[in-house]
Order: C-alpha cells, then sequence, then structure tokens
C-alpha cells in the first residue's frame, strides 16, 4: 500500500487541486466575504472584475493529471489553479506546442510538460538585471531580480527527463523577442509575464500570434494585479473575444473556434 501510494502521489494531488481544495476554497472565500460584509469590512485587496465567471468543469473536460513540485512559491500560480492548468495541458495531442510568456522558477513550466505527454514547452524569461523595454510594477522586482529562473524543471532532469528535455528555456523582454520562430504554431500559450498594464497589453498581442485557430490562451493574475486586471477588461471592451474568468481563480480563458486568427492594431 505505501509502495502504491509514493506511486501515485501525483495524480492525488493533481486530482484534490480541482476536485477537492477548489470547491472548499470557493466555500471558504463565500464565508470571508460574507463575514466582512456583516462586519463592514472591506478587503483592501479587492479588485471590481467585470469579466463572465465559468467553473473550469464547463471550459474543459475531466482527464487524469499529476502534479509534482504542487509546493507555491511567492509568485507562483496556487494549488488550485495549477491543477486548471495541467487540466488543458492533458488534452493537448502529441507534438503540440506550448508557450509560456514569464517562467519564473519553472514549476508551472514543468508541470505542464508532465501533463502533455510528447508535447515541447517554451518558456520565456527576462533575464536578471535586464532594461524592460516598458515601465514594470514597483512590486514585481523581485521576480525579476533573481538568481536565475526555471530551478524547478532544472533540479528534476534526471528523475524526469522526458519532460525536461521537451522543454525549451528562453531568454529575453517579450516587448522585444522574436516570437518569429513560434507564430500561429501554438497550441496553448500561458500569458504570465509582467503584470504592468501596458505587458500585459504586449504580451496579448503576442499570444494572439502564437495561437493556432484552435488553440487556447490562459492569462494569470486577473482580479490580483489591477494592470493585468485592467488590460483584460480593455480588450474584452474593444474586441469582444468572450474572455472567462475560471471561478475561483485568478486565470482568465479565451479559446479559438477555428475561425481566422485574432488580430490588433
Amino acid at each position: 500500500m505505501a509502495i502504491f501510494l509514493k506511486k501515485n502521489t501525483g495524480y492525488f494531488q493533481g486530482f484534490h487541486a480541482t476536485e477537492i481544495y477548489l470547491p472548499v476554497s470557493l466555500i471558504t472565500d463565500a464565508v470571508r466575504n460574507f463575514s466582512r460584509v456583516l462586519r463592514n469590512k472591506k478587503d483592501v485587496y479587492e479588485q471590481r472584475a467585470i469579466l463572465p465567471v465559468m467553473p473550469w468543469k464547463s471550459i474543459i473536460h475531466r482527464k487524469p493529471i499529476c502534479f509534482q513540485e504542487s509546493r507555491k512559491n511567492d509568485g507562483g500560480v496556487r494549488f488550485s489553479e495549477l491543477g486548471v492548468l495541467c487540466r488543458f495541458a492533458r488534452h493537448l495531442s502529441p507534438r503540440s506546442q506550448i508557450f509560456e510568456i514569464g517562467t519564473f522558477d519553472g514549476r508551472t513550466t514543468f508541470n505542464l510538460a508532465l501533463n502533455a505527454p510528447g508535447c515541447r514547452v517554451a518558456t520565456l524569461d527576462l533575464p536578471a538585471k535586464n532594461k524592460t523595454l516598458f515601465a514594470t510594477e514597483p512590486g514585481e522586482r523581485h521576480f525579476i531580480e533573481k538568481e536565475g529562473s526555471g530551478q524547478i524543471f532544472l533540479k528534476n532532469a534526471q528523475r524526469f527527463p522526458d519532460a525536461v528535455e521537451r522543454i525549451t528555456k528562453l531568454y529575453g523582454d517579450s516587448a522585444q523577442f522574436d516570437f518569429t520562430p513560434y507564430e500561429g504554431k501554438c497550441d496553448l500559450v500561458f500569458v504570465d509575464g509582467s503584470h504592468a498594464h501596458e505587458y500585459v497589453i504586449n504580451d496579448t498581442k503576442t499570444a494572439f500570434r502564437l495561437i493556432k485557430n484552435t488553440g487556447t490562451i490562459i492569462w494569470h493574475d486577473y482580479g490580483v494585479w489591477p494592470g493585468v486586471t485592467r488590460a483584460l477588461e480593455e480588450i474584452e471592451g474593444k474586441k469582444k473575444l468572450g474572455l472567462k474568468n475560471i471561478q475561483g481563480t485568478s486565470l482568465v480563458v479565451w479559446k479559438a473556434s477555428g475561425r481566422d486568427a485574432i488580430t490588433f492594431p
């Protein structure tokens, strides 16, 4: 029994993230908000978010997912959010291409590769002490000025060689990087770079250049960072793309319908 549990811990964690942890967190959030109303107190970090909210189950079907490195570092995606991202990766066909804007510690990169067998994962991060084209948020400097990126998938290279070998680590400013080799070839794009408004707008334009007309784009930190929230709501207001906020998360998703690619001026 102990051997079975050790071998399948990753799958138990994957199940727990979206089937237990996320539903329970929705209940606790509702109780917490109700308590604030009774005490006439407002969450100082709460933002007004207007994008439609949808449960992940109405957007993507269930398939078993596997977790490694489930512990979240400051700045990473939450446990439940990682579960949702892995479910999208799990539905990709072999030889699909994933592109991630914003590597950070590589925890999301690693789990996307684990749950998308046969798929390539390209991940772009800003080199430490690199000057940026646009201004970044003061509160994200410690995410940028780090010793290195992708440490989590690098340290797992021997234990999970197949997944890590399919990861391509790229460096550069997303506002100046040459994305040409990946344009129109990506099945899943995850936007999790700078949270500054101008960068979110720019990275979103890039994501729509990268994505296939049957692909999916996911953004992180909606309703958490004001620049992300404002940018996505502005884009939705102008383009009417049908962006959806996944219930209980800060993820926003857009799924292509097979029509012509979305372009920005």
